[in-house]
Order: structure tokens, then C-alpha cells, then sequence
């Protein structure tokens, strides 16, 4: 079977472990069962990041998939794993909820379908540890997820086809784990108001499409002042984008990745060469213009 996830970027500012939304942007799995193999398990790994790829039991897809086998308390299959990988790793871009999910999709397949969607979902999400780029990669377009008393809660809004995606992203890892160990304990009240207006506002913008609500409704007081520790470029780079008629600037996810949204009319390849032109004189990053995807994961059998 063939499993193609998108990546997603999660938080859109003051969304945090709340929204995300897909990218046209892809990892490509193929999941084969070998009979009679003399191995158990056989991954290969090509594209970006291929080499840092766990190519045993440590590797995700295998751990979805071995978590259903483990829940029908059957004995995982002997599998060839193919991973065609587009998505950087440690950027802030999903990379481990596509492997994560394409894992558990593959795996209640495999078993015969023994989980229901909502179940394969929930099992990504508790791999993953939190929902909103698992469920955004399932689903395609803008996820708004609670998870709350062990169920997992969301909406899927129709993204903008008129918007373009600028994701920047700078050539340093940022892992999800260190990412969080520098968010405070607690915040102030009054900022943490300001977080939940502007998710609000941030919602009803895409909806409405009302994009000159964007730059504020991005703004966000719960963990982008507190990751910069760790990105010191962040600022420059939000500066450098809005300059240059960008709506908004928000971290994706955890980071590194920086993402930029524009009206389609707006990026062109000169404006592109300028905005990079500026950013690579204190950070190298690669840049790719994408846009929204509505499409949630594909499976072929």
C-alpha cells in the first residue's frame, strides 16, 4: 500500500496545540508485507533528511504500525518499508505525525481495519503527543482541536485557495522536546487573554477572509516570546516579511520553520529574491512557496 501525508504547520500564532493547518507539502510511504522473508523488518529511506531516518524499530512508521499489531496482540508481519521523504525533520513541519499516522494507518490495514477512523486517529494523536498536526494531516485544511478528558475534539475549516505559503526554513534543527522545556510554567492572565482573542480572530479572519485582520490576529504571548531563546533570528525574519507585503509571520510549530502568508497576487520570484536576499545575510535557509491543502492523507492499496 502507498500512504501520502501531508506536512502541516501547527499553532499559526496564538493557536498553540490548538490549530494547524496542511501543506502542500508531502511524505510518501509504501508499506509492503514480504512473506517467507528471512528479516522482519527492511526500511529504506530516500529524500530530505534520509540519512537521519531510523531505519529499525526505532522508526516510526514501524512503531505505528507495531502499536495496532500490539493492541490485536498479533505478531507484526515481516515488512518492507519505502519512505520517499520531502519533509525537513526538526523544523516544525509534521514530519513525525505524517510517520507516526501513515504507521497506524498502514498497521489497522494490515489487521484487517479493526480500529474505527475516530480510533486510528486518537492512537496517532497519543504517539504523537498532541493532536493538531496529527489530526490537520489526516484531515487536510485548518484543524481546530481540543483534547480534553481523553477524547479528542475537532473542526476542519476549508483553507483559502487565494493564499500563498512562503515557509523558511533556516538550516538548524529545534527539537519538539527542547522547544518546550523553555515555555514558563504559567503566564499572565491578561496574556493569556490575548492569546484566546486572537485564536478567535485568527479563525474568523481565514473564514471570512478578512486577511487585513491577519498580522494582528497571528500575534501571539504564549510561546513564540519565550522559543526566540532558541531562534534569535525570529524577529529579523517576522520584520523582513511583513516589509515586504507579507500578511503575517508566525513560528510553525515548534520551529525552526518560519511561515509567511501572502494574497497569491502578491509573492512573485523578484519579491522572493529580495526577502531571501536580506535573510541569508545573517541566516542560510532554503524557501519554498506552497499553499494550503484541503486534502487530507491518501491511501492506495
Amino acid at each position: 500500500m502507498k500512504i501520502k501525508v501531508p506536512a502541516t504547520t501547527a499553532n499559526l500564532g496564538p493557536g498553540f496545540d490548538c490549530l494547524a493547518a496542511a501543506l502542500s507539502l508531502y511524505n510518501e510511504f509504501e508499506i509492503e508485507v514480504v512473506p517467507n522473508a528471512k528479516f522482519k523488518l527492511e526500511i529504506f529511506a530516500e529524500g530530505v533528511n534520509a540519512e537521519d531516518i531510523s531505519k529499525d524499530g526505532k522508526n516510526y512508521v514501524y512503531k505505528g504500525i507495531k502499536k495496532v499489531f500490539d493492541l490485536c496482540k498479533t505478531q507484526v508481519v515481516p515488512l518492507r518499508i519505502r519512505i520517499k521523504n520531502n519533509i525537513p525533520l526538526q523544523r516544525g513541519l509534521g514530519s513525525s505525525a505524517t510517520a507516526y499516522l501513515a504507521g497506524v494507518l498502514a498497521g489497522n490495514i494490515l489487521c484487517g481495519e479493526v480500529l474505527s477512523e475516530y480510533e486510528v486517529l486518537k492512537l496517532a494523536v497519543e504517539l504523537e503527543g498532541h493532536p493538531d498536526n496529527v489530526v490537520a494531516a489526516m484531515y487536510g485544511g485548518l484543524c481546530i482541536c481540543n483534547a480534553y478528558d481523553d477524547k479528542i475534539r475537532f473542526i476542519k475549516l476549508q483553507m483559502p485557495k487565494n493564499l500563498i505559503v512562503l515557509t523558511i526554513i533556516p538550516d538548524k534543527k529545534i527539537s519538539t522536546k527542547k522547544a518546550r522545556k523553555v515555555l514558563p510554567k504559567s503566564v499572565e492572565f491578561k496574556k493569556a487573554v490575548y492569546n484566546v482573542s486572537n485564536t478567535a480572530l485568527l479563525v474568523s479572519s481565514f473564514v471570512t477572509k478578512k486577511y487585513e485582520f491577519l498580522k494582528f490576529a497571528t500575534e501571539d504571548f504564549l510561546h513564540q516570546p519565550y522559543r526566540k531563546k532558541l531562534m534569535p533570528w525570529m524577529d529579523k525574519i517576522f520584520d523582513i516579511c511583513l516589509r515586504n507585503k507579507a500578511l503575517c509571520c508566525m513560528l510553525s510549530g515548534s520551529g525552526s520553520t518560519i511561515v509567511s502568508i501572502y494574497k497569491d497576487s502578491e509573492l512573485n520570484n523578484d519579491l522572493l529574491e529580495k526577502i531571501s536576499f536580506e535573510i541569508n545575510k545573517f541566516i542560510s535557509c532554503e524557501y519554498k512557496i506552497l499553499r494550503f491543502s484541503n486534502k487530507g492523507t491518501e491511501i492506495r492499496q
